[in-house]
């Protein structure tokens, strides 16, 4: 007679919680390399033991806690071109304040952990192929310049929000008519 295998301890989400938390927050304020399973022990209360029984190590914990920071980016529909643009800027202003933070956007920069860097990335082209393909739909049917380069365009866009933060300017609705007063004739047709 062979031996039943040891019952699972069931995963409590408050836990789980608590470890995302702890790992976005530290990851917001001082970067991807400060996020380890003893700095998140630490802030999150839970033991080093538990973590590890849910996590292989800090890059599968980094993993799992950005994930549950990023839900799928439903881009609004029925936008004029120019809101559609508007509408990029508080995003992507709003994604960094309080999804990465600044600590993960200064990490992005110097490449400092080029794993978490590409992770990261590949984050940003999905959460903005929405964008992308609406502007090239949009520059198709000519309600936008045919000749606007729409990679270009995207790297100006998102640019200028990580230039305003490191600068620590406002990036309220007075900045958002500021950017799209000056990129607009770009785009008009």
């Amino acid at each position: 007679m062979t031996e039943a295998p040891p019952a699972r301890v069931p995963r409590h989400p408050d836990v789980d919680g608590r470890i995302f938390d702890a790992a976005l927050d530290i990851l917001r304020s001082r970067g991807p390399l400060a996020v380890s399973i003893e700095s998140v022990s630490a802030a999150s209360g839970v033991a080093k033991t538990t973590i590890y029984r849910r996590f292989e190590n800090r890059e599968s914990l980094l993993t799992a806690a950005i994930s549950t920071a990023t839900t799928s980016v439903s881009f609004p529909e029925g936008l004029t071109a120019k809101d559609s643009l508007r509408w990029v800027l508080r995003h992507a202003s709003d994604t960094i304040e309080n999804v990465v933070g600044r600590g993960t956007v200064a990490a992005i920069i110097m490449n400092e952990d080029p794993q978490f860097t590409q992770l990261l990335l590949g984050m940003i082209r999905g959460s903005t192929k929405a964008l992308r393909n609406d502007l090239r739909d949009r520059a198709i049917t000519g309600e936008i310049n045919r000749d606007v380069d729409i990679e270009l365009a995207m790297s100006i866009l998102l640019g200028v929000v990580v230039a305003e933060l490191i600068r620590g300017r406002a990036t309220d609705e007075a900045w958002v008519d500021s950017v799209l007063a000056l990129l607009w004739p770009a785009f008009a047709v």
